[in-house]
């Protein structure tokens, strides 16, 4: 068995890294937030106004703690830089459909 390993006391490397942790794990999963049937009546434009409102209230997680403002656009921004560049986190639309079917022109042996 290992040794037990010393425990450090909590500092605010730590709640960055939980507030970081919260920020990535909701943006990451905000399509699923779209989808609650309370939500329906605002979920115009794509769900735009959810997003905004999601990223509001985690805004206003941030500026709780001092030091921790600008998280959320550094977060938005990373998965944006992610998505362009192919790493980011495909969307669920692309990523279990069925590639585009193409026409087959028929030729006749005549």
């Amino acid at each position: 068995m290992p040794p037990k390993a010393e425990k450090e006391f909590w500092n605010d490397d730590h709640t960055r890294e939980v507030i970081r942790g919260i920020i990535k794990s909701t943006l990451s999963n905000r399509s699923e937030i779209y989808s609650y049937p309370a939500l329906s009546g605002v979920s115009d434009n794509g769900g735009d106004r959810i997003n905004k409102k999601i990223q509001q209230i985690l805004k206003k997680l941030c500026d709780t703690y001092p030091g921790f403002q600008g998280m959320v656009e550094e977060e938005v921004k990373n998965m944006a830089k992610g998505k362009s560049t192919g790493n980011g986190t495909p969307s669920p639309k692309k990523n279990g459909s069925t590639p585009k079917k193409r026409k087959v022109k028929d030729e006749d042996d005549d």
